[in-house]
């Protein structure tokens, strides 16, 4: 009898507080640590540094997930970036 395999996966959450959102023209910005990114593994020297936001819907809880767009050294070295 064949059985299903199930991945645990091992989860951590760095609360980073209650963050204040700035009024910047007709937008609201928040600040996020340089820790928090240097932890993503980003390179904080990276002038193009971006950010993915998605609002996630998901059994009665919404919230605002943010991932850094990270390329490292070996990453899409030599690659054109075509928008």
């Amino acid at each position: 009898m064949a059985g299903k395999l199930k991945q645990k996966t091992a989860e951590s959450i760095t609360d980073f507080g209650n963050r204040q959102l700035n009024q910047q023209n007709f937008s609201r910005t928040v600040v996020l640590p340089k820790t928090a990114l240097q932890n993503c593994g980003c390179n904080l020297d990276d002038k193009d540094l971006k950010v993915n936001v998605t609002l996630v819907q998901k059994d009665g809880e919404r919230f605002i997930k943010i991932t850094p767009i990270c390329e490292t050294d070996t990453e899409n070295k030599g690659a054109e970036i075509v928008e």
